[in-house]
């Protein structure tokens, strides 16, 4: 692939994460106010929505959309080159609330999600998933390998951006005319899935651009 295609696609991508990001932040206000416009409240049974559960919703939204703003300046070498420590300070707010807030109450929605067996097993999944590859990040910075950081990090990052990616597959299999079952799951999966895709295929173009462009090792 050319570098002027990859660098194309990667714009694109960025435009669409922060559109999608903006959306997803500009829907989830509706579920703290009390206009009866809550967005993913009411979509749920009244009778399974608790107070422990609201709040877990509430607080996993919040953090969740922090996350997508911290996560938008981690990966221009740029910022990371020239404010290093404003990219540790978005890195720790990320890492913080991952390991914190997102993950473990991702984890506990994950039993009352919709889908049935498998749409639990999929948002369980996704939870641990996240947390593991954050903490792997987290760990292998602390080793001083910033190479396995910043993979780690990919990874954790394209499981955060299945909350933009799964609604554009439901919203595209919705106009396809997929049942509402079915979509919820395979939006899902096909999001989970994809996303792990996408990021070990950039991790892949970059550990082949780091190779082509190391100096060839000489015998003597």
């Amino acid at each position: 692939m050319s570098s002027l295609l990859w660098l194309s696609l990667k714009i694109l991508a960025w435009l669409g994460f922060l559109a999608g990001s903006l959306l997803i932040i500009a829907n989830s206000f509706a579920d703290f106010g009390t206009s009866g416009e809550e967005i993913f409240i009411s979509q749920r049974d009244p009778s399974t929505v608790g107070q422990v559960w609201l709040f877990s919703l509430r607080i996993h939204v919040l953090a969740g959309c922090v996350c997508l703003v911290a996560v938008l300046p981690q990966f221009s070498k740029l910022l990371r080159h020239r404010f290093p420590s404003f990219h540790r300070v978005c890195g720790r707010i990320y890492a913080l609330l991952i390991l914190l807030i997102v993950s473990p109450t991702g984890i506990h929605l994950a039993f009352s999600a919709k889908g049935g067996l498998i749409g639990q097993g999929g948002f369980f999944l996704l939870g641990i998933v996240t947390f593991s590859t954050t903490l792997l990040g987290i760990a292998t910075i602390r080793k001083g390998d910033s190479i396995a950081h910043r993979r780690w990090m990919k990874r954790s990052f394209a499981m955060v951006a299945t909350a933009i990616s799964f609604r554009v597959y439901h919203v595209l299999f919705f106009h396809a005319g997929l049942s509402i079952e079915s979509n919820y799951v395979v939006s899902l999966w096909l999001s989970i899935l994809g996303n792990a895709a996408v990021a070990e295929l950039i991790i892949r173009h970059g550990q082949a651009l780091h190779s082509r462009h190391s100096p060839i090792p000489t015998t003597s």
